[in-house]
């Protein structure tokens, strides 16, 4: 089985995921169960993230890990996966243009096929690209 990571990292990942605020105000803070805890969708995804976030993986993949947050706290979440661990590569699907913005390399698929990869400001040139995140938005 996978053991459970120290303290220290569970908290870190907890504050990277912007989690560690609300987990501190449960009843029995980190040793509270998520079963017993009242949380709301984007807290839970957040939870999720943190429990990745703990295990400093040097490969990341997150297929809509995201679409639950708010667009700040998405915001903050997407700063701490790029700097949480430096030198680990993170694969995260994105369906808001500020995500894929700040992406090293964007991979454009559609219909199951890779389109185009590129950076974001080279692909935005595209119509088609634009139009995926004018259809996302609405």
């Amino acid at each position: 089985g996978v053991r459970p990571a120290p303290p220290d990292r569970i908290r870190a990942g907890a504050a990277a995921a912007r989690a560690d605020t609300f987990v501190r105000r449960l009843p029995d803070g980190y040793a509270t169960p998520c079963r017993a805890a009242p949380l709301s969708g984007g807290e839970r995804q957040r939870l999720g993230l943190a429990r990745v976030l703990a295990r400093d993986s040097r490969l990341l993949i997150l297929d809509d890990a995201l679409s639950s947050l708010d667009t700040v706290t998405e915001h903050q979440v997407v700063d701490a996966l790029l700097h949480h661990s430096p030198g680990g590569t993170r694969v995260i699907v994105a369906h808001r243009v500020s995500s894929a913005a700040r992406a090293d390399t964007v991979a454009w698929l559609d219909g199951g096929r890779v389109r185009a990869v590129g950076t974001h400001a080279r692909l935005w040139r595209e119509k088609g690209y634009r139009e995926v995140f004018a259809d996302a938005e609405e």
